[in-house]
């Protein structure tokens, strides 16, 4: 998303995009949350230092979004799984994290994805050993064709629901304005 404003730091629900992303995260039952920033992350990681959220800045972002995965499965190398949720997607809430919380608790799946009624989209769980096969992924999607190739070993945290926004450009970023509840 192009402009003079990282879409992080976009206003959204009386904050901004990733304030509300990373709230949710802070508030959910994970054990430690993670805070990947990239471009300007001087103003991204300070507006995202959210609670217990920890800021990690990836130098490399330039080069493509494997390279922030692997500076948070470097910043969580002492994590049996790791959950990875996206800055730009804040209608996924404390509720969905807990779900995958339950989950891995539960059963210990080697890697699990969001079904939506829409289709699948994030937040996805990788267990250590599936994390140390992703981040050696690179390319396009890289995730998601490593989850693809994995087949039937990847298990299903399954939502009622359409599938969060993810913000990838202005009309994004505008739908999710418009289908906002704001309280009366």
């Amino acid at each position: 998303m192009t402009g003079d404003v990282p879409k992080q730091l976009l206003p959204y629900g009386g904050a901004t995009v990733g304030a509300v992303a990373v709230a949710n995260a802070v508030a959910s039952q994970l054990d430690r949350v993670v805070v990947v920033v990239g471009h300007r992350a001087g103003d991204v990681g300070a507006a995202l230092a959210i609670g217990r959220a920890e800021i990690v800045a990836n130098p490399d972002y330039r080069t493509g979004n494997m390279t922030s995965l692997r500076v948070g499965a470097e910043a969580l190398a002492d994590c049996a799984a790791v959950l990875v949720l996206l800055a730009d997607m804040p209608e996924v809430d404390a509720g969905m994290i807990d779900r995958f919380v339950d989950r891995w608790e539960t059963d210990e799946p080697w890697a699990a994805v969001a079904r939506y009624r829409d289709g699948r989209a994030h937040p996805l769980l990788f267990s250590r050993a599936a994390l140390d096969g992703v981040v050696a992924a690179d390319g396009p999607k890289a995730s998601w064709r490593f989850l693809d190739a994995a087949g039937d070993t990847v298990a299903s945290v399954t939502f009622d629901r359409d599938r969060p926004r993810d913000i990838n450009n202005r009309a994004d970023y505008l739908a999710l304005l418009a289908a906002q509840q704001i309280p009366d």
